[in-house]
């Protein structure tokens, strides 16, 4: 029976192996007819001098396709058995063993006549060979009826061929069967010489048979993959001509190029080879089409999986903004928010809804390396998304001012690269970047804000869901505590669970959970300032009353921020600036530092000391960038900030003209700005009060000074510093040595922990502490800053230093 009869128009595929053997057909026909045009050529000596040379090749090549196109027309294959999903892949390029076709070649090339069969051979032979040659006899007659099978399908031309293969794909399609090639290519709009040449190209890198079909096809024995000239060549036969086929040939290059990887060279296009990679073949006829390609597989992902998404608790309104921008047209979509603030999420939420998938690029990998491999990666994941169907999301975006250039460069050519192929784009990055310098496309920009008290408190009731936590423990307490993004919040649970499994423990405790949250403290943040763990109160520091006084006060406006701000409602009136600054300045040594400790101690807080020298860059606009970057991550976890010597960045501003000192001026500006935007607690200390800035002074809410102790004071910082455990000896006199020499706390300090070395050094010391071990530490202390001394600042005790 005829396979592209009539009755067969209206009539679906069985399966995808049947649809393909159709496709694989019309290259078979085609090529049969060439290369017996080619084998007349060579016969009559036309083959330029070369017939000796490539005519058995030409033979072997006709006879491989000849082989493949019987194959097609046999009645087994007309009986085509319905086969699983999975044998249909698997057995997808199944062909009759090349060895048994040569066998069945040379048996009729032998065997064509009875009367040639040697009579005695026969006779030796007996009722064997008589078998042989009726089955020879038998196989010549079957060539015979697949010839007849072939001839009536000779009418019918490849473009007609095409057409009615398509159209029964459609109704193929209808009926639920996949077929991907034909998906493929109607999706790309393939023109009906495009899918000829793209079937020539399958067939070439998954057969080796055809290897030596296109090498006779080509004319050169090095190129085994057909060329779009050569394919031209078959698919038009003898009416080819390149004029009247440059169009088509033309119009192929473009549609192939999205696909496949061509090496076209601008001076002869047309002899471009056509060999689809493994990422093409895996796609057609691979057991997983969606396995993204695995030459890029450091910098590309599934963004998109099956998986139940957990319902929106924040910024609810993105989705519906999405939504708008979508139906109007725009193509690409910006998001910039915090870690966890669901940049990812609102993607997978559109996805869900528009039946879409999604394919996420590292940009911060990828664009580290060149150029030409930059550009090779983008064209791979348009491709990933041409094939799968999918939306591409380019995360991570972010650079340093001196890549500036170099960011935008690639960010444009991955929005040409995407939208040119009507690709939808997600970009989302931390920070804001201003996309107008980047692209003149029309782009839709969407903030992720951290989200609200009430939405926060929702976002812990539901996550913790899932958890067991300790009874107590105040959910609004961790929503208004720390101001965590959604992601932020599962995380600190699940950490919290983590530590709980590490110690045993059962259920959550609120100290535990504190933990989990501190955890979140982002890695940025803690490799510009350090954790101190703040151990001191008040009774452990020692300051006049009013110091006292003021710091109480300054304490009483955090305890008190949500009363007076929020059931007071002073927030309409004092929008800005709801946190505590406190600028804390007098000589080294005063207690300063220590002061910050007791202030995080009695507020329950987190205390960060910001390493000025990994904040200061030397690149322009970086130093700015780490300042931002420092408020607004401990905003997050509402942690205090100490600046210590903040002299060295709030210094005075000037108007010298010089570029560095406008540098200056700006970081300054930006701190200023910061400082009084932040709603946490920030704790400066300098030395140096005179170099600051005096605008500084308008935006510190409390300013404590701390002043060179006096004698009574003095007295107190001993008292209070030597360890209630310490073993003192009688002859030890505080009050001495608190009027006789003029230290202030930092230096008290070390002489105390000298002099306590020195006892226990001492073996006449009796495992005490005596008046000698704290003037020797004294004198010791007077050497180390360079203060000049005389016997009679230790008299009566100058003999026990030596004095």
């Amino acid at each position: 029976m005829a396979k592209y009869s009539e009755d067969l128009r209206d009539k679906p595929f069985e399966n995808y192996n049947e649809y393909m053997q159709y496709i694989f057909d019309c290259v078979n026909t085609s090529l049969d007819k060439y290369i017996t045009h080619m084998k007349s050529i060579y016969s009559q000596g036309e083959g330029n001098g070369y017939k000796n040379v490539l005519y058995p090749d030409i033979e072997i090549a006709g006879d491989n396709v000849h082989t493949k196109l019987e194959q097609f027309y046999t009645d087994a294959d007309n009986d085509n058995v319905q086969k699983s999903d999975d044998d249909e892949d698997s057995d997808f390029f199944d062909d009759l063993d090349d060895e048994e076709g040569e066998e069945d070649e040379n048996l009729d090339e032998s065997v064509t006549d009875e009367d040639d069969i040697d009579e005695e051979l026969l006779a030796l032979l007996g009722s064997f060979s008589e078998s042989n040659v009726d089955n020879s006899l038998d196989t010549s007659g079957g060539k015979a009826k697949l010839a007849e099978k072939i001839a009536e399908d000779k009418h019918v031309g490849v473009y007609d061929r095409i057409k009615m293969i398509e159209e029964r794909a459609e109704l193929t399609i209808e009926s639920g069967v996949k077929l991907p090639f034909h998906t493929l290519c109607k999706k790309l709009e393939f023109e009906p010489f495009t899918l000829f040449c793209f079937a020539c190209g399958i067939l070439s890198s998954t057969q080796t048979d055809y290897a030596g079909v296109f090498q006779i096809v080509n004319e050169n024995g090095n190129l085994s993959a057909p060329t779009i000239e050569s394919a031209a060549k078959v698919f038009y036969g003898a009416d080819f001509s390149i004029t009247g086929a440059y169009g088509d040939m033309s119009t192929c290059l473009e549609q192939l190029l999205p696909i496949l990887s061509l090496d076209v060279v601008p001076s002869m296009p047309f002899s471009t080879a056509v060999s689809p990679d493994k990422r093409i073949i895996d796609f057609l006829f691979g057991r997983d089409p969606d396995k993204l390609d695995e030459n890029y597989i450091r910098f590309f992902s599934m963004l998109t999986k099956k998986e139940e998404l957990n319902p929106i608790m924040a910024n609810s309104g993105i989705i519906e903004a999405m939504e708008i921008s979508y139906d109007e047209g725009c193509r690409i979509f910006y998001y910039f928010g915090d870690d966890g603030s669901g940049r990812k999420f609102f993607v997978k939420k559109f996805c869900e809804k528009n039946d879409l998938k999604a394919v996420a690029i590292n940009c911060k990998k990828l664009f580290n390396y060149d150029y030409k491999f930059v550009e090779k990666a983008l064209w791979s994941v348009t491709r990933e998304c041409i094939l799968i169907g999918a939306c591409c999301c380019l995360t991570d975006l972010s650079y340093h001012e001196e890549e500036k250039e170099k960011f935008f460069g690639y960010m444009d050519l991955a929005f040409s690269k995407l939208t040119e192929k009507d690709i939808l784009v997600f970009a989302m990055s931390k920070e804001k970047i201003d996309f107008r310098e980047i692209t003149k496309m029309q782009f839709t920009e969407l903030e992720l804000p951290t989200p609200d008290t009430g939405e926060r408190e929702a976002c812990w009731k539901y996550f913790s869901q899932n958890y067991q936590l300790e009874d107590g423990i105040d959910l609004l307490e961790m929503a208004t505590k720390f101001l965590f993004t959604p992601g932020k919040i599962h995380d600190a649970l699940d950490h919290g669970r983590r530590l709980s499994t590490m110690k045993k423990e059962i259920l959550i405790s609120r100290d535990t959970l504190f933990q989990g949250c501190y955890a979140q403290m982002s890695s940025e943040l803690t490799q510009k300032a350090t954790k101190i763990k703040a151990n001191f109160g008040f009774e452990d520091i020692v300051m006049n009353p009013s110091q006292k006084e003021t710091l109480l006060h300054a304490i009483d406006q955090m305890n008190f921020r949500k009363h007076v701000y929020e059931n007071w409602h002073y927030t309409k009136k004092y929008p800005y600036g709801r946190g505590l600054s406190i600028l804390l300045f007098g000589a080294p040594g005063t207690g300063k530092s220590m002061c910050a400790q007791v202030i995080a101690h009695e507020l329950n807080l987190e205390l960060y000391r910001v390493d000025l020298s990994k904040v200061i860059d030397k690149y322009v606009g970086e130093t700015e960038k780490s300042i931002s970057m420092i408020f607004r991550e401990a905003k997050k976890c509402n942690v205090v900030l100490f600046f210590d010597e903040c002299d060295t960045l709030f210094a005075k501003r000037s108007d010298d003209g010089g570029s560095n000192q406008a540098s200056n001026n700006n970081k300054t500006a930006l701190l200023l700005q910061e400082v009084e935007g932040y709603d946490g607690v920030s704790v400066l200390a300098t030395n140096y009060k005179h170099n600051i800035d005096p605008a500084f002074f308008r935006r510190m809410k409390y300013i404590v000074e701390f002043q060179f102790p006096d004698p009574d004071t003095r007295e107190m910082l001993w008292k209070t510093t030597i360890p209630k455990d310490t073993p003192l000896a009688d002859d030890v006199d505080i009050r001495f040595l608190a009027e006789k020499f003029e230290f202030v706390g930092g230096n008290i300090k070390n002489c105390i922990l000298n002099a306590a070395f020195l006892a226990a050094a001492d073996p006449e010391a009796g495992d005490k502490v005596h008046m000698k071990h704290y003037l020797l530490a004294i004198k010791y202390e007077f050497v180390k800053v360079g203060k000049v001394f005389t016997k009679s600042d230790f008299e009566p005790y100058a003999d026990q230093v030596g004095l």
